[in-house]
């Protein structure tokens, strides 16, 4: 037992050093991410004033390439957004485009300005630069803004978009900075512009988890061309919040997100859900990372405690407990606005378990070998076997009828060897082993079981605790095998011990009761029956080194034993007498 607890202290500190490293190296990463999606991604429904004007296949179509584009074409844009004589606006004109050069035509530029500086709604695009600086920390390396004229007239949102390692967007930059200067990105500046510089919201962190509102294509989407078609009302987007931005796969700005496997979304897209985000108060932080260690170290502790002083039923329960908690807890964080990790505990608690199943198995065979091999000292290997496979040790029936051969054998002259050896008794059962593994052997080599020792006597079976063809042939064989193994074991034993033993032997067969006999708090699963008696009675009529049978036994075999008739002879406790043979040779 020591030696188990041993053993299972150290396995499962070596489980929880793997479960350790696994978090800490973010092994599992790829499959955290994807699950966090099945458990977090929820869409809800895009808002209506957040719109989309897209630079799609039909724009396209109808002003040329869009590098042929002039600045002047934005102006106008901006200008018929901004054009209700009332007075009426979109609240925010976001252009998901880089203006951070001057172009080739001045007037194109100035007439850009002059559309931004006369809406007042609009915000530009620039964009962080990153790398590893020589120190090898990343970090920003340089920043490309509107050209000057522009970002003195118009706000300015960073573009950049943050992709994690399985190659899908799920986080939002909000703000990074650069040489001592904050830069903000679009949904930020969105978010100022609609509530205010000095609105409460919390910018501790670079990015958020995003939350996505909308699937591709689920926010009201028109061409860009269709700004300049005589039906267009600017007080369509009264108020609204305008993003103008790349719509179609020739631009090359689309990107996987958790809303769908196989459809990419656009850029100006993911742009539009994050503004949602952040004005629904919908913005997602992670749990601090020292807090998802604390939680992982819990769910591996707890799950081994359990492991350790549960059984398997009571761990199973504890660790569906544990995991339904982990779950509970996560999506709870994730409703106030804390993303958690949800994959790792749930591999901590099911590989604990999973080791308590394997070691409590291992554990369980080891003792069944061992205590097999204990049994074994004292009971047949095939009565084992039997026993253990088919349950029969637990078993209350009686038994069952069965024709068998049994042998008794006995040692004659070992009441004059233990008062000649009465002083040395361990040499008395160094003798008697000698004899007895002699016996045991014949019996196991001819395919019989040994069904008990009773003192300097063994018992065996032939067709009865397992079935075996050939039975009887294979117990008178069985038998002749020990008597022509008996001299060289006499000779030895003589040599030793200055004593002389030998074997007198009975072999009978037929019908017998054979099975699970004995009261309830002492079994023995063995053969009775009149068959048994007898070959006891012969086994006590034979002469030293002299195999007797019976007349059965010596008609079932006919011609494949040599055998003499030694007449009829009344044996013990039998009231009519029995004709016996003695074995003189087995062909």
């Amino acid at each position: 037992m020591k030696k188990t607890k041993r053993w299972q202290a150290i396995i499962s500190a070596a489980l929880a050093a793997v479960l350790i490293a696994l978090f800490a190296f973010n092994t599992l990463s790829f499959l955290e991410l994807r699950l966090s999606d099945t458990v977090f991604q929820r869409p809800t429904r895009a808002r209506t004033d957040i719109v989309v004007i897209g630079i799609d296949d039909h724009a396209l179509d109808t002003f040329g390439r869009f590098q042929d584009w002039g600045r002047d074409l934005f102006a106008e844009a901006i200008n018929i957004l901004n054009s209700d004589p009332e007075g009426y606006k979109p609240a925010v004109i976001l252009l998901d485009i880089l203006f951070t050069e001057h172009g080739a035509d001045p007037a194109a530029d100035a007439a850009l300005v002059e559309a931004a500086e006369f809406g007042g709604n609009v915000i530009t695009g620039g964009e962080l630069r990153y790398g590893l600086d020589r120190y090898l920390n990343f970090g920003v390396m340089d920043v490309r803004l509107p050209f000057p004229e522009l970002a003195a007239v118009s706000a300015y949102g960073m573009v950049n978009g943050s992709i994690d390692t399985d190659g899908n967007v799920r986080h939002a930059l909000l703000w990074d900075e650069f040489q001592g200067q904050s830069y903000y990105s679009f949904a930020a500046q969105v978010y100022y512009m609609i509530n205010g510089r000095h609105a409460d919201f919390v910018l501790e962190n670079h990015e958020m988890y995003l939350a996505y509102a909308g699937l591709p294509g689920e926010f009201f989407q028109m061409s860009f061309a269709d700004l300049f078609e005589d039906w267009f009302d600017p007080l369509f987007f009264e108020d609204a919040i305008v993003l103008i931005g790349a719509f179609t796969t020739a631009m090359m700005d689309m990107y996987f997100t958790p809303m769908s496997a196989h459809v990419q979304m656009n850029g100006v897209e993911i742009h539009a859900n994050a503004i949602q985000a952040l004005l629904d108060g919908n913005y997602k932080l992670h749990v601090p990372y020292s807090l998802q260690w604390v939680g992982y170290i819990a769910a591996i502790l707890i799950s081994l405690g359990a492991a350790w002083f549960l059984r398997l039923r009571g761990a199973l329960i504890v660790s569906i407990i544990v995991a339904a908690a982990h779950m509970a807890l996560s999506i709870w964080l994730f409703s106030i606005g804390w993303v958690n990790i949800v994959l790792y505990p749930l591999v901590a608690i099911a590989s604990v378990y999973l080791f308590k199943v394997i070691f409590s198995y291992v554990v369980a065979v080891i003792e069944k070998q061992k205590v097999r091999g204990i049994f074994m000292k004292y009971v047949d290997p095939k009565l084992v076997d039997r026993l253990i496979a088919t349950g029969e040790a637990d078993s209350n029936e009686v038994g069952a009828t069965r024709d068998i051969a049994v042998i008794f054998v006995d040692v004659r002259g070992f009441t004059p060897m233990t008062e000649a050896l009465k002083d040395t008794p361990e040499t008395v059962v160094e003798i008697l082993n000698e004899y007895l593994e002699l016996t045991s052997g014949s019996v196991f080599n001819n395919g019989g079981s040994v069904d008990k020792f009773i003192g300097d006597a063994t018992m065996a079976l032939f067709n009865g605790f397992v079935p075996l063809a050939d039975y009887e042939y294979k117990a008178v064989k069985a038998a002749w095998d020990m008597v022509e193994g008996a001299a060289e074991v006499n000779a030895s034993i003589k040599e030793k011990y200055g004593v002389d033993v030998g074997f007198g032997i009975g072999v009978n067969c037929g019908l017998a009761i054979v099975g699970n006999l004995g009261p309830s708090f002492r079994k023995d699963f063995t053969a009775i029956g009149d068959t048994i008696n007898t070959a006891a009675r012969l086994e006590s009529s034979a002469e030293r080194s002299q195999v007797l049978i019976s007349k059965e036994v010596r008609d079932r075999l006919g011609e494949r034993i040599k055998a003499r008739s030694v007449g009829e002879l009344p044996l013990k406790g039998k009231t009519e007498k029995l004709e016996i043979f003695a074995v003189e040779a087995v062909i």
